[in-house]
């Protein structure tokens, strides 16, 4: 008998945080009475780093009753991998967590349960910040300023949602026939973001619709060099790179955007502003990587 969930977890290089949360899986989940499968999608590309993935997996392969497997995609690309898991995959919700998440107890009850009273297409889980974090003065001074780890927690009452966050979400197999399965050429290994952004985009278009579960959390491992301005830096030029690929921007729209950006960059910084400031600067690298893509293509130089 196929499982009710496929969980789908794409990796790369971050074994022990990979092992972490296999771990809460094994834990919280192996108890339930609840049909479910665990693919690990072992995208690394150091032949030393997919082995050490491969034997972790060994280590909880159908332990508490979980059946745990892995698929190996060696190109690099998340999307990739997660797409070659879609197909092996034998559930009829497909589970897609980050690597370096960790699950509370509740999620796969609070999931089936989800699905069998709504009618949505996907659901969004929220990805919290760690309880022995959230008083952390540093943290939250840090992210404040970067935004750059993908904290999510909707207003109470919200049902609906337009858009998606990657690392806690699950969605119906019938969805990936209706609109197709993630763009490869977006996410991390290839463009570096925004392959969540887009599909929920193109799910909405087709009239899906997207459901914001509060109880189904996940903790969100804190990163601190993800927390600093070359990080932020990076993660807007991966931003700016992405939405060209799947909005296809002219030099039009781009450059008056670019230049609005560097005035309210300067104006904020002024005014003492932080938060806006940084939103600004964060436009300002976003155009400025579209740019230098548009003025490549133009003059026919390639990295």
């Amino acid at each position: 008998m196929d499982p009710l969930f496929s969980i789908i977890i794409a990796t790369y290089d971050r074994v022990d945080f990979l092992r972490g949360l296999l771990a809460g899986i094994a834990a919280h989940f192996g108890k339930l009475n609840i049909s479910h499968e665990v693919i690990v999608a072992n995208n690394a590309r150091d032949e030393r780093i997919a082995e050490e993935i491969a034997k972790l997996i060994d280590e909880f392969r159908n332990s508490d009753r979980i059946a745990f497997r892995q698929v190996r995609e060696p190109l690099a690309g998340k999307c990739r991998a997660q797409n070659v898991a879609i197909r092996a995959a034998k559930g009829s919700i497909m589970v897609f967590f980050d690597d370096d998440i960790e699950v509370t107890p509740d999620w796969l009850t609070v999931a089936a349960e989800f699905y069998q009273r709504r009618e949505f297409d996907v659901m969004q889980g929220p990805i919290l910040m760690p309880p022995e974090m959230e008083h952390n003065q540093e943290l939250l001074r840090a992210q404040q300023r970067f935004r750059t780890i993908n904290f999510v927690k909707y207003r109470p009452g919200m049902t609906d949602l337009k858009t998606l966050t990657g690392a806690n979400i699950a969605v119906r197999r019938e969805v990936f026939a209706r609109i197709g399965y993630f763009n490869e050429n977006l996410g991390p290994g290839r463009s570096g973001i925004s392959e969540d952004v887009e599909f929920a985009q193109r799910l909405v278009k087709s009239g899906g619709r997207i459901g914001y579960e509060p109880r189904a959390g996940v903790y969100h491992r804190v990163d601190w060099s993800r927390l600093t301005e070359e990080f932020f830096r990076l993660r807007h030029e991966q931003q700016g790179r992405s939405r060209l690929i799947y909005k296809k921007q002219s030099l039009a729209s781009i450059v008056p955007n670019f230049l609005r950006s560097i005035w309210t960059f300067g104006w904020y910084s002024l005014l003492g502003n932080e938060r806006k400031k940084y939103r600004a600067k964060g436009r300002y690298f976003h155009y400025r990587a579209m740019l230098a893509v548009k003025t490549r293509k133009i003059t026919g130089i390639h990295d």
